[in-house]
């Protein structure tokens, strides 16, 4: 059977998911995998514009990063600040921000899932793993351990 290391380092499997929590054998799993892990407390956003500064903040993206959708997928799409193997983007308590905005939420959900295709179409990691009580009404595998 396959380790749970072991399937982290296939770009093929990797997508959005949710589950109801981030477990420390998945984080050390990812780590060992060679991936860097980061995560978003999401909890304060109730706006794109928080949800943006947010992820671009966090995910430590350049200078350039517009913080409108358009660049938030150029800046997923363009993977200079992360090493390869890829990585693992864990958003926590993101319920507030998709109830306020289910519109700007579906679109978030969109440009991840559109960046975890390109990424494997490149050979790349790129896993999301969408975390929280809300999690279990999202319309998203559930990342199975």
């Amino acid at each position: 059977m396959e380790s749970l290391e072991q399937r982290l380092r296939e770009p093929r499997k990797s997508a959005v998911y949710r589950a109801s929590e981030l477990p420390q054998e998945l984080e050390q799993a990812a780590l060992a995998a060679g991936l860097r892990v980061v995560t978003v407390d999401a909890s304060a956003a109730r706006t794109k514009a928080q949800m943006l500064g947010l992820l671009g903040r966090t995910l430590e993206f350049p200078s350039w990063f517009g913080r409108n959708w358009d660049a938030l997928e150029d800046c997923l799409t363009d993977l200079s600040w992360i090493e390869p193997p890829g990585v693992l983007i864990h958003i926590e308590g993101f319920g507030a921000y998709a109830k306020a905005d289910p519109d700007g939420f579906a679109i978030l959900l969109d440009i991840f899932k559109t960046s975890a295709e390109y990424w494997r179409g490149e050979g790349m990691c790129f896993w999301v793993l969408f975390t929280g009580k809300p999690a279990a009404g999202l319309e998203l595998p559930v990342l199975l351990l």
